[in-house]
């Protein structure tokens, strides 16, 4: 691995229909999608064994609108 490596990980999500109505209708309430994104680095260490590092974070996207994009 040098520099310039960018690993890339691929995860598959089962999302529930009431999210994707939910997703739609906060898009056309204000052109923005809301997010937060919870997981955890587990590492095995020989002497203590599995270690879970928790990491989060949460924003917004915002999205252009058709006058912005031309």
């Amino acid at each position: 691995m040098g520099f310039g490596f960018c690993p890339l990980l691929e995860v598959p999500v089962k999302v529930p229909h009431s999210v994707l109505v939910s997703l739609a209708k906060d898009i056309g309430a204000d052109r923005d999608i809301d997010y937060e994104l919870e997981l955890g680095l587990t590492i095995d260490l020989l002497v203590i064994g599995n270690f879970t590092i928790p990491l989060s974070t949460k924003g917004e996207i915002k999205l252009p609108s058709i006058s912005n994009t031309f």
